[in-house]
């Protein structure tokens, strides 16, 4: 029995915790999304879902880095920029899908064209922000960890 009750408030505390992570979308300065779910860890058939929130715009906005907001020279107040892109791109949802053993993923926008890598990336691949390929990293290192280290993507902890 304890086991059990241990058992559930680990996967309660584990599941909370996911859903407060980023979800990477921003190649240096847009906004991330909010990781909604992650299954398949290390797996043939990983996958992650996230979705925009209001927190994602606000913390874009306070950062403000298309000098949109007065505070940078703009026109809008933060909360007039989190009303304008909660508008126009808060039902937004992202997921993508990875197959670890083989180094592939695959990411689907809601809007926009979806993406695919294979990992190991070529030595002269361009990881630059102007790539978009930051984001796909963080998400494979998310979905395969084991395999994001074999490929040297992420830091040893």
């Amino acid at each position: 029995m304890r086991t059990s009750l241990l058992s559930i408030a680990l996967f309660t505390f584990t599941l909370s915790a996911a859903q407060a992570k980023d979800f990477p979308l921003a190649s240096c300065a847009g906004w991330n999304g909010t990781l909604v779910s992650k299954t398949g860890i290390d797996s043939s058939a990983a996958v992650m879902e996230g979705k925009l929130t209001r927190a994602d715009f606000q913390e874009y906005c306070k950062r403000d880095p298309g000098w949109e907001t007065r505070a940078h020279g703009g026109k809008l107040t933060v909360k007039q920029c989190v009303a304008m892109y909660t508008k126009e791109n808060g039902k937004d949802t992202f997921r993508s899908t990875a197959n670890c053993s083989e180094g592939t993923l695959s990411f689907e926008p809601s809007a926009g064209t979806p993406q695919s890598v294979t990992f190991p990336l070529p030595e002269n691949a361009d990881v630059s922000c102007a790539s978009g390929m930051p984001p796909l990293i963080e998400q494979f290192s998310l979905l395969c960890p084991q395999a994001a280290r074999e490929f040297h993507l992420m830091d040893d902890e």
